[in-house]
This record gives C-alpha cells, sequence and structure tokens, in this order.
C-alpha cells in the first residue's frame, strides 16, 4: 500500500518508485536505528531525501537534501509574509557523544517575498561542539550583486537564543514588506542601503545603524494619496525603532511637498505603531483625492496648509490634521442615491419596508482600522460643493470661510462640526432638460454643520439676471423693453431637503414700474410661476399662457449661447468676452420686439479703470435699425478700490412712441464702500482713520526711543524749555 505524508494542502509520496533501498532498519535490542534512505516526491518532481543512523542518544548522523523543493511547500505560514523560491542543498546534523557538528548549505533560487522576487538566497550555518553558538553567513544576490547579507552569531546558552549580527544593504528592495500595513498603509517602496548591528533576544532584539532610502514612498488608499520620499532619506535604527529624520513627503499626484518627521515600532515584529508628524511649512500640501464612487458620502481633492499626526498601531490608525485649507481644495458631498426615484433629488420615494436599508446605504466604505479628525480654518481658496442630484448635474458650488471639525472612521462614522460662509459660489439648476440655469451665490449665505453632514442647515440666496420684457405683467403697453429682472432662489432648511423659495427683483428699474410689477406679482402663486417661466424661457407670463415653442426654442437659445461664452471666455480674468441671442416677444397690444443678437464685454483697461457693456442688435426686422447697448466705465479712486467714479449709459424701458426711437439715461456717479459690523464700528472707519494713523506714527516713535522692548532703563528726548522759564 502507498504511503504519504501532507502539509499545507501538497501530498508527499513516499518511495514513489518501490525501490528497495527505501526503508529503515531498526536493531533487535531498540537501541539503534538506519536509515538507509526515505525519499518523498510529490506531483512536481521535487524531492525530499533523508539518510543517516541514530544509536541511543550518544551518536547521530543525519543528512536531509532537497532537491528543487518549493520554499512555500516546506515552510510555516506566517501573516503578511509569503515566501518563494526552490530549495537545493543540504542539512546536516552530526553528533559523537557530547560533540555536535551541525551544518547547512542551502541555495535556494528565484528567492522572493509576497511575490517580489530578491535574487538568489544562499544560507550557511554551522554549529560549534556543544550546540551553543552557531555562525551564520547568509546573502541575497541579484545577477551577481550582493543586496543583503547577514554575517554574525547565534548563541544557544539560555532558554531564548540571542543575537549578535551584522546586516547589510545595497539597494534592498522594501516593496515585498508592504502587507506589513495590514491594507491602511500600502505600496510600501523603496531601496534601502546602509548597516544595522542586530543584538539581543532573537525575537524582540535591539537593532541600531542608520539607513538610507532612496526612490522610497508609501500610499493610504483611504485618503487616494501616493507619497514619494525624498532621495537619501536618512532612518535611524535603535532598540526597536524606525526614526525617520525630517523626510522631504511629495505627493505623486501634484507634486506638493511636507516634511515628515518620526517613529515607527514594533514590539516582536509583530505590533507595529506609528508617531508621525507632518508639517507643510507653510506651502500647500495633497491630502486628500478621492473620485466620485457609489454610496461615499463625500468625495474630491483637498490641500492643507498646516501640520498633522499620523499614530497608533496600524491595525487602528488615528490622523489628526490641523491647518487651513489651501487653493486647489475642493469637497464634494453627494445628496442624491441610488433608491431615488426619478431625476429630481428633493423628493425620495421608498418603500417602507425598505426604510431601514435606506438609511443604512449611506455609509463609509470599510476600512479596517483608520481614524480621521480634521481640525481646519476654511479660506476662499477652498471650494465646498453638495452635489443635489448626480443624475442630472444639479449641485451648488462656492467658496468661503469658517471653521470645520470633520470626524471620520472606518466603522461609518461622519461627523462634521462647525460654520461655512459663503464668498462666491454658483447653484446650477437643472430640471427635466427644460430649466438649466446657473445662479449666483449672494455672499453671506451659510451652511451649519452639527454633526451629520447631511442635516447641516442651509440658509443661502441665489440670484440668477436676466433680462426680460414685463408686458404680459402689465397694464401699460408702452413698457416694451426689456427690462433687468433677477430670479432669487431662497434655500433654507436640512440640506438634504432645504426648503426652496423664489422670489423675483427688478434692480434698476423706475419706481412706477417696479411698483406695478410687485402688485401684480403679490400672490405667491403667480410669481413662482413666472419665476419658473422665466428660468424656462426668459419672459414672464400672464393666467392664460402656458408652456410654449418660444419656450422651448428660447431654452435652446440661452443653452448654446453659453457654450458659444464658455468657448470665448477662455478662463481669462481681465478680459471675458460673451455672446447671446435674445428672442422676440409678442406683447399682448400686438407690440413686436424683434430677436436682438446681444455682446457683452468686460474688461480691466488698467488697474484702476473697468469696463462692462452690452450691445444688441435687432434680427430680422425693420422696425429697430440702431445698435442698443449700455454701457458703463468705473475708476477706482484709492488704493483700497472703496471709493468709485461711475458713468453710465443705459437704456430706457419705456419706448418713446411719439418720437419712435429707442431713449436712453446717463448718469455720473460717486460711491464709497466700508465694511462694518456696529454702527461705532462705522464711524470710527469714516471719520478717525487719520486719528489712528496719528496714534500708530506717535507709537512707532515711542518704540524707537526705548532701547528695548523689554528693557528696565529707557531713554526719551528731553523737552524743549520755554523762554520764560529760563
Amino acid at each position: 500500500k502507498r504511503s504519504d505524508v501532507s502539509f499545507k494542502g501538497n501530498t508527499w509520496i513516499l518511495n514513489k518508485d518501490g525501490d528497495q533501498k527505501n526503508k529503515v532498519i531498526i536493531s533487535r535490542s531498540l537501541d539503534s536505528i538506519q536509515i538507509q534512505e526515505i525519499v518523498m516526491n510529490n506531483d512536481n518532481r521535487e524531492q525530499i531525501r533523508l539518510r543517516g543512523e541514530l544509536a541511543d542518544s550518544t551518536y547521530k548522523d543525519l543528512q536531509l537534501d532537497f532537491k528543487i523543493v518549493s520554499l512555500n511547500k516546506i515552510t510555516p505560514s506566517i501573516d503578511s509574509l509569503k515566501l518563494q523560491g526552490e530549495i537545493n542543498g543540504t542539512l546536516n546534523i552530526l553528533q559523537k557523544d557530547d560533540i555536535y557538528l551541525p551544518s547547512c548549505n542551502l541555495q535556494i533560487s528565484d528567492f522572493g517575498v509576497n511575490d517580489i522576487p530578491l535574487g538568489e538566497l544562499s544560507i550557511g550555518i554551522v554549529g560549534n561542539r556543544d550546540l551553543t553558538e552557531y555562525v551564520v553567513n547568509s546573502q541575497i544576490s541579484d545577477n551577481g550583486i550582493e543586496k543583503f547579507s547577514l554575517l554574525g552569531n547565534f548563541s544557544n546558552r539560555n532558554d531564548i537564543p540571542d543575537a549578535d549580527l551584522m546586516a547589510n544593504f545595497n539597494n534592498f528592495s522594501l516593496e515585498p514588506f508592504s502587507p506589513l500595513g495590514e491594507g491602511v498603509i500600502t505600496n510600501i517602496r523603496g531601496l534601502l542601503n546602509g548597516t544595522a548591528q542586530i543584538k539581543g533576544d532573537i525575537r524582540n532584539p535591539d537593532i541600531s545603524g542608520l539607513l538610507s532610502l532612496n526612490d522610497a514612498g508609501i500610499a493610504i488608499p483611504y485618503l487616494n494619496v501616493d507619497y514619494g520620499f525624498g532621495p537619501n532619506s536618512s532612518v535611524r535604527l535603535y532598540n526597536q525603532t524606525f526614526d525617520f529624520e525630517n523626510i522631504q513627503l511629495t505627493d505623486a499626484a501634484m507634486n506638493t511637498t511636507a516634511v515628515l518627521d518620526g517613529t515607527i515600532k514594533h514590539q516582536f515584529w509583530d505590533d507595529w505603531s506609528l508617531d508621525l508628524d507632518v508639517n507643510t511649512n507653510n506651502n500647500r500640501f495633497l491630502i486628500l483625492n478621492t473620485p466620485f464612487e457609489e454610496e461615499v458620502l463625500y468625495y474630491g481633492t483637498g490641500y492643507l496648509n498646516g501640520q498633522g499626526r499620523i499614530f497608533g498601531p496600524t491595525r487602528a490608525l488615528t490622523i489628526n490634521v490641523y491647518g487651513e485649507t489651501a487653493e486647489g481644495t475642493s469637497l464634494k458631498i453627494p445628496l442624491s442615491d441610488v433608491a431615488s426615484v426619478g431625476d429630481y433629488s428633493f423628493i425620495n420615494f421608498i418603500e417602507k419596508k425598505d426604510q431601514q436599508t435606506f438609511e443604512i446605504e449611506k455609509t463609509l466604505q470599510d476600512y479596517e482600522g483608520l481614524e480621521l479628525n480634521f481640525d481646519l480654518d476654511v479660506t476662499p481658496d477652498a471650494e465646498v460643493e453638495i452635489v443635489v442630484d448626480q443624475k442630472t448635474g444639479s449641485s451648488l458650488k462656492g467658496t468661503g470661510e469658517g471653521i470645520l471639525l470633520i470626524e471620520i472612521n472606518t466603522k461609518g462614522k461622519f461627523n462634521m462640526f462647525g460654520d461655512f460662509v459663503v464668498v462666491t459660489g454658483t447653484y446650477n439648476y437643472r430640471f427635466g432638460g427644460v430649466i438649466d440655469k446657473s445662479f449666483n451665490v449672494k455672499p453671506g449665505g451659510s451652511i451649519v454643520w452639527d454633526g451629520t453632514p447631511l442635516a447641516a442647515q442651509l440658509n443661502m440666496e441665489a440670484v440668477y439676471s436676466l433680462t426680460a420684457n414685463p408686458a404680459p405683467l402689465l397694464d401699460n403697453s408702452g413698457v416694451t423693453r426689456r427690462i433687468s429682472t433677477d430670479v432669487v432662489v431662497q434655500l433654507t432648511g436640512e440640506l438634504e431637503r432645504p426648503t426652496i423659495d423664489f422670489n423675483i427683483e427688478f434692480p434698476g428699474t423706475s419706481s412706477i414700474v417696479q411698483s406695478e410689477l410687485e402688485y401684480k406679482l403679490q400672490d405667491p402663486t403667480v410669481e413662482e410661476r413666472n419665476a419658473f417661466f422665466l428660468l424656462a424661457q426668459g419672459t414672464f407670463v400672464d393666467e392664460g399662457s402656458g408652456l410654449n415653442q418660444q419656450a422651448v426654442t428660447g431654452n435652446l437659445i440661452q443653452t448654446a449661447s453659453g457654450l458659444v461664452n464658455s468657448l470665448l471666455g477662455g478662463g481669462n480674468d481681465k478680459f471675458d468676452f460673451g455672446f447671446s441671442l435674445e428672442q422676440g416677444t409678442l406683447d399682448p397690444a400686438q407690440i413686436q420686439t424683434e430677436n436682438r443678437l446681444g455682446v457683452t464685454v468686460s474688461t480691466r483697461i488698467s488697474d484702476r479703470v473697468l469696463f462692462n457693456g452690452r450691445f444688441g442688435v435687432p434680427v430680422g426686422g425693420v422696425s429697430e435699425t440702431v445698435v442698443a447697448g449700455d454701457v458703463e466705465v468705473q475708476v477706482l479712486l484709492n488704493e483700497e478700490g472703496t471709493l468709485r467714479a461711475k458713468i453710465f449709459n443705459r437704456e430706457n424701458e419705456i419706448q418713446q412712441f411719439l418720437a419712435d426711437q429707442t431713449g436712453y439715461t446717463q448718469g455720473v456717479g460717486l460711491s464709497y464702500e466700508v465694511d462694518f459690523n456696529t454702527f461705532n464700528d462705522l464711524l470710527r472707519k469714516v471719520f478717525k482713520p487719520k486719528l489712528e494713523s496719528q496714534d500708530t506714527k506717535l507709537k512707532a516713535e515711542q518704540t524707537r526711543a526705548t532701547m528695548g522692548r523689554d528693557s528696565l532703563i529707557k531713554f526719551y528726548q528731553k523737552p524743549k524749555t520755554l523762554p520764560d522759564q529760563e
């Protein structure tokens, strides 16, 4: 009957060829055993051969031969450490009375760790006569170049062996040891150079030395960032500690830099812990670069100007970040989800039985053992975007200021605390393919977080500005010109389900027309209906009108105009050139306004002169032949830009029928702008700037008159004596 042995799922067959020499002879007195030969083979023609002799307890002579045996088939399993290679060579154990002569001469070809090839491993070990000392001489070579060597002794005089070894590294790759990061830190890489001395308990030795790293780096998949180390980065070794000394980090995506300093420690090569500090040195540094994925609660790009600390065991890391957001930061929080029905995210319909599932779906992807704490001063360099509906593209995006505390861990916690006050912003509102408009968010709006991100309180207004003919609402048929109109959307309440209210305003319109329009729109239903029509087709509507061909055509024209403007603008802040095509209207009095081709120009002629203009040319009609336009020139009169002179030419709202021509209004104005929190603050800024300047000058003179800020003896200029006092 065939005999076999199984180890790690591999079957080894004893005496596969049926050789009569494969036998063990035991003496009749049972005091000696002779192993003529025991051969074990597997299906891959790997072979282990054992031969030798044992005589009571005073004599042993055993020889174990390996022939192309896979290393991973005969070595025990180790977490995060998988060995590869083929063993060839001999292991000898010889004992004569109290004298032991063990020796080992093994060659491991194609040696690798965790599927990363390292080269050829040579292991040489020779013991002394009483087996209390072993001499070790091992090397790893790749293409004839020695990458690693280990020389020294093992002492076996105590219960636990001690080591006294010297390790040398020559461009030794760290890539095989990436799994030690346990998924929290990945892509551990680099070439290691230097020397280290290993002494003490072999299970947890003290290691001392100085190593250098080249082409090194790590990645943190949870943040989707990858950091490279600067050339010749120094790592000092002592006890069980790896001390990183002011290593320059460079992120692989945007090449931003920071400095890393701190330690990585271990106990018994298993319990790894980190205590690392990162300082951006007043530069921006990439700390977040995650793409959109289904069911994520946040994504985007984050740049930090400040400090960070990474500490704790690798299986439960904590990352604390302190500082302010830097240019390029864009944090996106999606509100929509795959459980919603319809294209509009403000109303989500779910089945009653699915309510629990719906709540659970919005959790973070599970990355075992990571806690993130961000304590940030949000600056206008950072952009926050609330993705209202991923399908339609509706979003609320803006820059602002505030203080945010963000707490995240891999067990699903995602908390936000703090205030965000809008400085600039855009609300892209898309509805059913009919409305596609961009609103400008008014400065001063706020988002307040107090725990759950989607439960933040929203309070802001967004404005969509256009010119529209109010004739459908007015009794006066003489108003046939488009007037400046603002559709104001008020967003209040909970961020995930905000309350949306519409309001229509008429900036720069005469009081007579404005009063009549406000009277016509005092019914909220009428105002909301007109707001919708203004967004859909750019016109007002009376009670008998509905969405018509003009609405669809008008929206297509405005969409085309927007595409042309994006091509012409080119992102130039100093010169903005735009194109528009305004569709004509036919009012209830049968007065027709022709289609108008418009051009808008906004430019900075110099550092102190600003120009804004809008010109329109009638298209397809003969009733109007002149070029209609609005022009505004602003001149900055002081360095701060708070004092301005304005010259303007504006088209009249009411056509001059008797003269059969378009009327214009010209004007000159002067404005002064000042920011204040209280009325006293306003008076102080307006009327006391000279006094503050004098106080500052006096303090400066007093400072120069002293020996030092904290000096005990101070010298002042002697006052002049009046003539009558002499």
